[in-house]
């Protein structure tokens, strides 16, 4: 008799614990982040940014005048909020770190404008400013963060999606590609807990990894004030696990660095190495609320706290849905025997940034994506996240890797596409990709990027990012199989593609299953005066003008009919209705008024 073939053992996780990426993969993945970074370029002058301009302002003082007073600038550029009114005089309200690291950018396209003769090319010297000040650093922070989370998990896959969560998938994106400090601090404490998470060492490398842990440490308050929760459980660490005094002391010395800038700057400022600026505040709304309990934390605010992590408009965890595995992940932190201070001191960071910022009267944080307070936590959380989806990969590896894929996928729409497109949402957008983003995909509205310089725009400018991001799925969903294989490319392509596909596949359906909730418009329904104002504000004041489908149809010498029609439902779909208004004025009145009619929100029966 013929024996049955043996069976096919199920599926499992692989042996290895540790996924550690190849220095191949860690340079390709670092190449597409990078182009994600540097392709885009959101900029858009009428906002009147104050979060990014007033640290402009700053840098640009320092580099012309050697004073941290932006009186010549605010003269030069225009009035900017955020500014702290002391003697007479206009400061920056916002920690040094940020300003200090533009400098560079700042100073050469200043030695370029004189070089030729002419004043400095502000647009020029804040595309450089934000390069020095914000890109680079959190290029520098993602090639280290990779191979740490793969020593901490047993599956590329998620350490992949993980990475690319944090770097494209989350608000760390947003706020890197742009002139402020919120991932500057994520950037600069996370690297202070893997340094620490490394000691004790060789007695050399000890000796240095102190020193370098200590200044991250400190440059967490020196980039973003409220950052000092993070500081302080870091010290705390330090203090645990620094096993000499002469390590403690490098440490100390590493943090005065960052620490002495801070205190230099509010010398110079307002006199007094110890006070904020914020004390200070030009605004007077501003100014009412640091003067609530201490720097304007004075009650504890449920909804606050609620909503900081799971609003949909502006939650931390559901527009960056990988990060719902920090829930079960830092349970599994707390209860682990391995680095357990390392852990805790990133539950602390996390627990602790979180409950400040719900006590803060001015939580919300103003026009922003995401929780802009809480973008310092990103790397914590999502460290906390891999250990949750590892724990499911052990049992189950097909649905933790899909879930990862799926996640990611969208993290990169839900918190990609605003970070890259409009960095700065109004607090009417409570569900940001269908009241405002898709319409200005609609409307053909793509903001600046490296294109631009060929004289691109418009979508097809855009096809290039949309290149990157499903370039990063298809090597995130592949990062078991056909890189590793000696074989040609199309060979390896084929034999993976079984096991890719399945996770694809897998991943799309749970990025279907997360998107529900966030592509909802619960506005859908009636008409609200205030998205359609802030949507039209939006919109009338993009940059770059005149790229855009309305505008095309408005440049046409003679419109069809069609086009009058097409270009009127445009109009209203952005909620610029009075302009609307004026076109269909073009038309007969059975056709306007039901091109009015179709426009409007369809009530729910």
């Amino acid at each position: 008799m013929t024996q049955p073939p043996p069976q096919q053992p199920r599926p499992s996780a692989p042996a290895s614990r540790v996924a550690q990426p190849s220095q191949r993969r860690r340079w390709l993945l670092l190449a597409l982040v990078a182009a994600a970074y540097l392709y885009p370029f959101p900029y858009h002058p009428p906002i009147n940014n104050p979060n990014e301009n007033v640290r402009f302002y700053m840098t640009a003082a320092l580099v012309e005048e050697g004073t941290y007073c932006i009186d010549a600038e605010r003269k030069r550029w225009g009035w900017v909020n955020d500014a702290a009114a002391y003697k007479g005089r206009h400061f920056s309200v916002k920690g040094p770190a940020t300003s200090l690291l533009g400098i560079p950018g700042y100073a050469a396209a200043w030695a370029w404008g004189k070089a030729q003769g002419k004043p400095t090319d502000r647009h020029l010297a804040l595309w450089l400013c934000r390069l020095t000040g914000s890109i680079l650093p959190a290029l520098a922070f993602l090639w280290f963060l990779l191979p740490w989370l793969g020593r901490r998990c047993g599956s590329a896959v998620l350490r992949d999606a993980t990475w690319l969560t944090v770097a494209v998938g989350s608000l760390f994106y947003g706020y890197a590609l742009i002139f402020v400090s919120h991932s500057l601090a994520a950037a600069s404490g996370f690297s202070a807990l893997m340094l620490l998470s490394r000691i004790p060492g060789d007695a050399q490398k000890a000796r240095r990894e102190a020193f370098l842990a200590g200044f991250f440490a400190a440059g967490v308050t020196a980039a973003e004030y409220p950052g000092v929760v993070i500081t302080l459980a870091l010290c705390v660490l330090a203090l645990v696990q620094l096993r000499t005094i002469h390590d403690l002391l490098r440490f100390a010395a590493g943090a005065a660095i960052p620490t002495l800038a801070v205190m230099h700057m509010q010398w110079r400022s307002f006199d007094n190495p110890f006070s904020p600026g914020h004390l200070h505040m030009e605004n007077v709304a501003f100014r009412a609320f640091h003067e609530r309990g201490l720097f304007g934390a004075d009650a504890f605010h449920a909804d606050a706290a609620f909503q900081l992590l799971f609003s949909e408009g502006f939650g931390l965890l559901p527009l960056s849905p990988l990060l719902l595995f920090a829930l079960p992940g830092l349970v599994l932190l707390a209860i682990r025997p391995v680095g357990r201070n390392v852990a805790w001191a990133a539950i602390a960071a996390s627990v602790g940034l979180w409950l400040e910022c719900a006590f803060l009267s001015n939580w919300r944080g103003g026009w922003t994506i995401g929780a802009r307070y809480l973008a310092p936590l990103v790397p914590f959380v999502a460290w906390a996240a891999l250990v949750g989806l590892d724990a499911l990969w052990r049992f189950r590896p097909r649905l933790a890797e899909a879930a990862a894929v799926g996640s990611l996928a969208v993290g990169m729409l839900a918190s990609g596409l605003p970070s890259a497109w409009y960095p700065h949402l109004p607090e009417a957008f409570d569900r940001p990709l269908p009241q405002l983003f898709f319409r200005l995909l609609e409307g053909g509205y793509v903001p600046e990027t490296a294109a631009s310089l060929l004289g691109v725009h418009g979508l097809v400018a855009a096809l290039p990012l949309a290149l990157i991001a499903v370039t990063m799925l298809i090597l995130v969903g592949g990062a078991h199989t056909w890189p590793t294989l000696p074989l040609p490319f199309t060979r390896k392509l084929l034999m993976a593609s079984p096991l890719w596909s399945r996770r694809l596949a897998g991943g799309a359906l749970v990025a279907a299953v997360l998107l529900i909730p966030l592509i909802q418009d619960p506005s859908a329904h009636k008409r609200h005066a205030a998205l359609d104002d802030a949507r039209a504000f939006v919109i009338q004041h993009w940059h770059p003008p005149g790229h855009d489908y309305v505008a095309r149809l408005r440049a046409q010498p003679s419109r069809s009919q069609a086009d009058t029609i097409r270009l009127a439902t445009l109009l209203l779909r952005q909620g610029r209705r009075a302009e609307a208004a004026k076109v269909l004025a073009e038309l007969p009145k059975a056709l306007a008024a039901r091109i009015h009619t179709q426009s409007q929100p369809v009530p729910k029966r």
